[in-house]
């Protein structure tokens, strides 16, 4: 009791003049004790200490070798994975503008026939011209010739496509008038080469001027094909 009022300054008289006097338990004393001193006994740490300590925040704020080649390894996945895709969009893209280009080259062959007592150009051995210098007053742009897949022919020959000039009387659109076509579901323009946008297939154009990807084999049979079949 001595003790824990000389800590306080207690005092039994200070309780009889109405002060009040809190008492700790001695452990509670003892820890407090401890914790002081050792806060009064604690070495400052010099500057070489200090920048040791933010170096080890520094490691431990790191990555760890196993962890860099967990997340390169996972970065070189999402790298595979993306690529294909990519790819594929890419082709998916090109095929439709293909297809589009199809599609104007033969309403220019339409609009010709329309202005020429409804007869398609001649074969061009016959006029001496190619029927893309045919169609140019109803298809001007160059890029209309340019399948975006080419690999080579339109910077060669300055089309992708070829159209139904077979050079067969029974088959062939070429100098023939509407009224000679029994049907308007004939291969009318394609691809000059298959496989540009997938193995074995090639774009194409029919008379009615829808178009789509089809077989080249199943082409090759349709270009062969009477008019009127």
């Amino acid at each position: 009791m001595i003790q824990m009022e000389r800590e306080f300054g207690g005092s039994a008289e200070g309780e009889r003049d109405g002060a009040v006097v809190a008492f700790k338990h001695p452990e509670i004393l003892a820890t407090e004790r401890v914790c002081a001193k050792r806060q009064r006994c604690a070495p400052l740490k010099t500057p070489h200490a200090l920048s040791r300590d933010a170096a080890a925040r520094k490691r431990r704020a790191g990555f760890t070798v196993i962890e860099l080649l967990v997340v390169v390894g996972l970065v070189t996945a999402l790298i595979a994975l993306l690529i294909p895709m990519l790819s594929k969009a890419r082709a998916s893209s090109q095929s439709v503008t293909c297809l589009a280009n199809l599609r104007h080259i033969t309403l220019a062959f339409n609009l010709y026939a329309g202005d020429n007592r409804q007869q398609f150009p001649l074969p061009s051995d016959v006029s001496k011209q190619s029927w893309e210098t045919v169609l140019r007053a109803y298809l001007s742009a160059r890029e209309v010739y340019h399948c975006p897949s080419d690999g080579g022919v339109f910077e060669q020959y300055g089309s992708s496509y070829d159209w139904r000039d077979t050079g067969d009387p029974d088959s062939t659109a070429a100098g023939k008038f509407l009224s000679e076509i029994g049907r308007s579901n004939l291969v009318f323009a394609f691809d000059a080469l298959p496989d540009w946008h997938a193995r074995g297939r090639v774009n194409a154009a029919l008379l009615d001027g829808s178009a789509s990807s089809m077989p080249y084999q199943d082409c090759l049979r349709e270009l062969d094909s009477p008019l009127g079949r």
